[in-house]
């Protein structure tokens, strides 16, 4: 097999293999989860839905490892902007106009200023792109979750 740019990475920095991440295998376990879904399931950025006159589309992402760099500079006040932007510009690029948004914190411990920094960058996420919270959820799990993950979902009209 040959190596990617994406398994590379830069000259400068770490491949994703050198971080833990075993590309191939992930892509098998996100295609053995597609198959309980036949092959009527695509796979694009934001899903469609036909609603009558108009189509519903709905995006999901989370901020991913950016969280490393969140916790390295101890600063979380930007990963709620950056959540709500990966989730607008899947829908943007396939031409649907992004109207709403929730999000899901999950956290291994309660934390006021950590979930505040990131309230913060969701409020300035959502008057960036024109949005409107409609509501997520906070889950407390410190059984599960190691730190925290936040994610989101959009949804949008074309």
């Amino acid at each position: 097999m040959t190596e990617t740019d994406d398994e590379r990475g830069d000259s400068e920095g770490l491949t994703y293999a050198e971080t833990g991440v075993d590309i191939e295998a992930s892509e098998d376990a996100t295609a053995a989860l597609l198959e309980a879904f036949g092959s009527d399931l695509r796979t694009e950025y934001a899903g469609l839905i036909d609603i009558g006159d108009r189509y519903l589309a709905l995006a999901t992402d989370g901020v991913g490892t950016k969280l490393l760099v969140a916790e390295a500079i101890e600063d979380f006040s930007t990963i709620g902007i950056d959540c709500i932007a990966m989730n607008v510009n899947d829908l943007v690029a396939a031409g649907v106009e992004p109207v709403a948004f929730v999000d899901y914190l999950a956290i291994d411990e309660p934390d006021e200023e950590l979930t505040n920094q990131i309230g913060e960058g969701l409020a300035v996420g959502l008057e960036q792109a024109d949005l409107t919270m409609l509501g997520g959820e906070t889950a407390v799990m410190p059984e599960v979750v190691k730190g925290f993950d936040l994610a989101g979902t959009c949804a949008g009209l074309a």
